[in-house]
């Protein structure tokens, strides 16, 4: 199969590379509770902007997780209008308090900028982009406002710039912290999905595969002995050699028949197209059907052989199953790199070849994977016709 299930080392890396993607996420939480640590060094504002920065960073954690928890159990989707609304509202105002609060309060746009990336998480580019210049020009405008009644702007001019660009940048920036993680999780996830979805499609073909070869085998097989028996049951009186022939016959079809499935099963079955003309000559030779053979099966190279040799081994279930033929031609050439196997026998039963049986469906599949095309209808006079054609078939 073209694709195995994930197993062992590959198993491990995307087990690894999801850790990683859960650590990032946690990481981006640890973001959050750095802000107030931070202000135990710098110094907590006033004992109002306190108690309202701390009721407001605990809102703003609760939607944090709440929103982090929802996107790991269903990666890649939108937040809902009302967490969209909450989570504008509350950073919004962490970030305006804080600065109302002191000079340094533009640290606390951390916490405004994460809760922006659990907004944009899930949207398109453009509203993401939309959304980022917006929550950072009104960041940095109402900040500056704000700003100029919390310093000396008189003294120092640009500080209100300076404190309210920082406070845009945290908001304009931090957001790619949660959105990175999530991306990366999400992306992890989906090649995770779409490698076991392969795996399985390709058991799915291999099944099939195998579906096709049993038929193949058997289908053939079992036309050849129930001929051969109905044979020698109606030979038995006039020519018991003959019949006892025909009898040793299908004891050689059913032992080979026998060794092919053994050897599907270890995957080492080969159809070589010399073998199956032989088969052919002795099979259409038995129902006394008249054989044509044009070309030579050994100017194809060995791999069209074992492709032919399968075609072969199915037109030849078909004469003896829809037809009563008495005139058969089998034409094998090779022209530029090109490897033809046309097979034509009167005798077609009416209805036959309105649409391709599942032998033949299956034939048109096999000889699909190796690049090659397969023809298959009824001609006139009651004939029937198979074409297959494969490229690179040349010794």
């Amino acid at each position: 199969m073209d694709v195995s299930p994930l197993a062992g080392a590959e198993e491990r890396k995307v087990r690894a590379a999801r850790r990683f993607g859960l650590i990032g996420l946690l990481i981006t939480t640890g973001w959050l509770f750095i802000v107030p640590m931070s202000m135990t060094w710098n110094g907590w504002p006033s004992a109002g902007y306190t108690v309202a920065l701390v009721a407001l960073f605990v809102v703003a954690l609760a939607l944090h997780v709440w929103r982090i928890r929802e996107l790991t159990k269903s990666l890649g989707h939108r937040a809902p209008v009302w967490f969209m609304i909450a989570a504008t509202a509350i950073g919004l105002a962490v970030s305006l308090v804080a600065l109302a609060g002191g000079p340094v309060g533009f640290v606390w746009a951390i916490v405004s900028g994460v809760l922006l990336g659990d907004i944009v998480g899930g949207l398109r580019a453009r509203w993401i982009a939309a959304w980022v210049l917006s929550s950072a020009a009104v960041v940095f405008c109402a900040g500056y406002l704000i700003t100029l009644q919390t310093v000396d702007a008189a003294r120092s001019p640009a500080v209100p710039y300076v404190i309210a660009g920082l406070a845009a940048f945290m908001v304009g920036s931090m957001w790619t912290l949660d959105v990175e993680r999530l991306w990366w999780l999400k992306a992890v996830t989906d090649l995770d999905d779409s490698r076991r979805a392969a795996a399985e499609l390709a058991t799915a073909r291999e099944r099939l595969r195998l579906a096709d070869d049993l038929h193949d085998i058997l289908g053939h097989a079992l036309e050849v002995v129930a001929f051969k028996s109905e044979l020698a049951s109606r030979l038995q009186g006039t020519d018991p050699d003959r019949a006892c022939a025909e009898m040793e016959e299908v004891q050689r079809v059913a032992r080979e028949s026998l060794t092919e499935v053994r050897a599907l099963v270890r995957d080492t079955r080969s159809t070589d197209l010399v073998t199956e003309l032989a088969g052919a000559r002795a099979v259409l030779g038995s129902a006394g059907v008249d054989l044509v053979v044009r070309g030579e099966p050994a100017s194809v190279g060995p791999t069209a052989r074992n492709v032919l040799g399968r075609v072969l081994r199915e037109a030849m279930t078909n004469v003896l199953r829809h037809a009563a033929p008495s005139h058969c031609t089998i034409e094998i050439d090779v022209t530029d790199g090109k490897a033809r196997l046309r097979v034509v026998n009167d005798g077609a039963l009416p209805g036959h070849g309105a649409e391709l049986g599942t032998g033949l469906a299956a034939l048109g599949r096999y000889l699909d994977e190796h690049a090659g095309r397969l023809d298959a209808g009824p001609g006139p006079d009651g004939t029937f016709r198979l074409d297959a054609v494969l490229p690179g078939a040349a010794r």
